[in-house]
């Protein structure tokens, strides 16, 4: 604290230190719970920061403990935010033209999906039909049918494209 002056008595010497130590202490546990949150195991947070697991362990479940749950709307709102972040770092990726990025551009995308409503209880109506269904297709090996079915069947379909 260089702002601060020195304090001059014994008392408020001890009560500044310990300030700093709980400082200190308060940005080593958002550390740990930011690398945890980044994807990096405990494990590989203590061999960085060459402390014990069990600290690591300990100091984030205090960061987990000291942190308030949120309101759903606004870990709706967090979510979206990170979700956003991760949709546009597959933007560029895509851009760049890695073919990779697709697969998690649509993940996103769909994760976004929920979180905005657009897929929320709400099915797809079924696509329009552009032609009336053709009848079903008759076996050529069973005995009931003649083949100049089959071959009036192909020439009206090629009158039909050719009309076209």
């Amino acid at each position: 604290m260089p702002n601060e002056p020195t304090p001059t008595s014994e008392r408020a010497r001890k009560r500044a230190v310990g300030k700093i130590l709980r400082e200190a202490l308060i940005k080593r546990r958002e550390m740990y719970f930011d690398l945890l949150v980044s994807g990096y195991s405990i494990e590989q947070i203590a061999s960085h920061t060459k402390t014990s697991v069990s600290a690591v362990r300990r100091a984030v479940g205090q960061a987990l403990a000291k942190r308030r749950l949120d309101t759903p709307e606004d870990y709706a709102r967090l979510q979206v935010a990170r979700l956003t972040k991760a949709l546009r770092c597959a933007d560029v990726s895509l851009e760049e033209g890695d073919l990779k990025a697709i697969a998690p551009f649509l993940k996103v995308v769909r994760e976004l999906n929920l979180y905005h409503g657009v897929d929320a209880g709400r099915t797809l109506a079924p696509p329009r039909e552009i032609a009336p269904a053709a009848p079903p297709l008759a076996l050529t090996h069973s005995p009931g049918v003649a083949l100049t079915d089959v071959i009036e069947d192909e020439k009206s379909c090629a009158k039909a494209q050719l009309s076209f």
